[in-house]
């Protein structure tokens, strides 16, 4: 029996939210058609949460209705991840969109915690722990809030290779979702609640040491009711839209301190009964995740994971980073392979991207988090969790389409050209310690408390 709602409420700090409607968006293509007329009919305010924006006819499309709303009058604030859009060369776009009015914070600035150097730790350790948090501290949420009613979200960003999913070869697979009803007010006030701690943080005393971490434990949080008070046109009385019931996990691992998701992921797995299948662009979990899909297995529950082939993996970002992300994902599969878990990768040109989780086709999570240690412990995240039967049907249709542009790895066929090293074998994280204690197994609880884990912030 899968764990009751009321845990999940207490792991994730979040409620379910009866009479939402949903629709399944299981392609850029059907994303963007829904996205292009909410910007358009936006009266009042759009809000933006993004890990990426490209510099292609897609963001150019973008930019223009921006403009236009804000010469209308309309609100757009827009929430973005700083270090990766340097890489995408969205930067001229994103300081036209501030001179005309546009609030933008780009979360995690590369010239940014580099001074004062805080004296107990000194200049040369301070640097490094910087260099490790720029490396993977990242606002990685995907979702838009069209008049404070509306919502796309999901792991689908703004660009070409996404807005061409399901219509051109060379875009990827992916997956969003459109909401309405009262679970957008969760999301909506999260949202808010990010941009206002994040204003705190840029009209900082910047004469003051120390980084980001040292700073969210000083600042005073603003509550639900602090958002409700000072933006009430944003949060409107959501009347009935649908029948689904939807919960929306917000995961800020170095704003909250805190593992939401990662309690929740780990939550399901353990209460799984007969299957799960989940989805992302990379395999590379921490040991924790591995063990709860290995003991899933050996309960008698199938495990599936798509992931990327090496050859799909090369429309990743830099060719797959010159190939390191496939190469990372497969040292991974060995340990997998062995306890029974299955894996599939993808075969088509476009990449596999989509994040979806479906647990015993009763609750289908989608958004932007992966299989993969980034997520697990360090970047911001956003998904929704879907019990509702219609919709888990979808994403288990969806999950068998997808499994047929796919190839199944094993040992027996593939055994051979996998790396030697276990990835499994690496060291603990110290932010395994951050995990509900209640989540976390004996021998994993044993290894932490010998203090036998990698540290950045300690």
């Amino acid at each position: 029996m899968l764990k009751a709602s009321d845990t999940l409420d207490s792991l994730t700090h979040s409620q379910i939210r009866d009479n939402n409607f949903i629709r399944f968006l299981p392609s850029g293509g059907e994303s963007y058609k829904v996205r292009w007329k909410l910007l358009d009919k936006a009266r009042h305010s759009i809000h933006i949460a993004t890990f990426s924006m490209m510099k292609d006819e897609t963001t150019d499309r973008l930019e223009k209705v921006l403009m236009e709303k804000l010469k209308q009058g309309v609100e757009v604030r827009i929430i973005l991840d700083e270090i990766v859009n340097r890489s995408t060369f969205a930067g001229s776009m994103i300081k036209r969109l501030r001179a005309a009015g546009a609030m933008v914070h780009g979360y995690n600035g590369l010239l940014e915690e580099w001074l004062p150097i805080p004296t107990h730790l000194g200049p040369f350790k301070y640097a490094m722990r910087n260099i490790k948090l720029k490396l993977k501290r990242h606002y990685h949420e995907k979702y838009m809030i069209v008049d404070g009613r509306d919502v796309v979200l999901g792991g689908i960003n703004w660009g070409d290779k996404y807005a061409y999913g399901g219509i051109k070869p060379f875009a990827w697979r992916d997956t969003d979702v459109y909401l309405r009803g009262p679970v957008v007010n969760d999301i909506q006030i999260q949202f808010l609640k990010d941009f206002t701690r994040y204003q705190d943080w840029d009209h900082r005393d910047s004469s003051q040491p120390g980084g980001y971490p040292e700073f969210v434990i000083q600042q005073q949080v603003p509550s639900e009711a602090d958002i409700r008070n000072q933006y009430p046109k944003h949060i409107p009385a959501q009347a009935a839209e649908g029948t689904a019931a939807v919960r929306y996990v917000a995961h800020k691992p170095y704003d909250d301190n805190d593992l939401p998701l990662t309690n929740a992921f780990l939550s399901l797995i353990e209460s799984a009964e007969h299957s799960i299948y989940w989805g992302c662009h990379g395999i590379r979990p921490p040991k924790i995740v591995g063990e709860y899909l290995a003991q899933a297995v050996a309960r008698g529950v199938e495990v599936h994971l798509i992931t990327n082939s090496q050859y799909s993996s090369r429309s990743l970002m830099v060719k797959g980073l010159l190939g390191w992300m496939y190469k990372e994902c497969t040292k991974h599969y060995r340990w997998l392979l062995e306890r029974g878990v299955h894996i599939h990768e993808w075969q088509l040109e476009g990449a596999f991207h989509s994040k979806n989780f479906l647990v015993d086709d009763q609750i289908a999570s989608i958004g932007s988090y992966n299989i993969a240690r980034g997520s697990t412990y360090h970047h911001s995240e956003s998904n929704v969790f879907v019990y509702d039967s219609d919709f888990c049907a979808q994403v288990a249709q969806q999950f068998q389409d997808d499994l047929t542009h796919c190839k199944p790895i094993t040992l027996e066929e593939h055994g051979a050209r996998l790396p030697a090293e276990d990835a499994f074998a690496r060291p603990l994280h110290e932010r395994d310690l951050m995990i509900n204690k209640e989540l976390i197994p004996e021998t994993i609880q044993m290894e932490l408390d010998t203090g036998n884990y990698i540290r950045i912030l300690t």
